[in-house]
């Protein structure tokens, strides 16, 4: 019963927030901006870790993880779907690459939209 609940609590949130998308503006954070032609859009998940950076983005399908830079996060407002420890949030984000993507290297970006977002209890490890 417990498990029907939180599955329909969590399937509101998502039809209620799923209409929504965010334009970021805190890209402006990057030195000499970001190259238009850097920008892709993906599913994803993005969690805040120990570390750095805390905000790490992981590529639906993928074992890659993208990072924002500390400067970045400082000027990112997600509002309500801010993920923290315990939360994580999935969305359609949209970024630019901040540094050239090499194998095995976290590759860092700037958030420019998030489409269809919302919050999720983070699985324990």
């Amino acid at each position: 019963m417990r498990a029907a609940a939180t599955w329909l609590f969590l399937l509101g949130l998502s039809l209620s927030s799923s209409a929504q998308d965010l334009q970021l503006t805190h890209c402006s954070c990057a030195e000499g901006g970001t190259p238009g032609d850097s920008t892709f859009t993906f599913r994803g998940r993005m969690s805040a870790w120990n570390g750095n950076p805390t905000f790490r983005i992981w590529r639906v399908g993928t074992n890659r993880m993208l990072g924002i830079r500390g400067v970045c996060a400082e000027r990112l407002d997600l509002g309500e779907y801010t993920p923290y420890f315990g939360l994580e949030l999935w969305a359609d984000f949209t970024v630019s690459a901040l540094t050239p993507q090499q194998p095995g290297v976290m590759q860092f970006v700037c958030i420019r939209s998030i489409g269809a977002p919302f919050l999720r209890k983070r699985s324990a490890p």
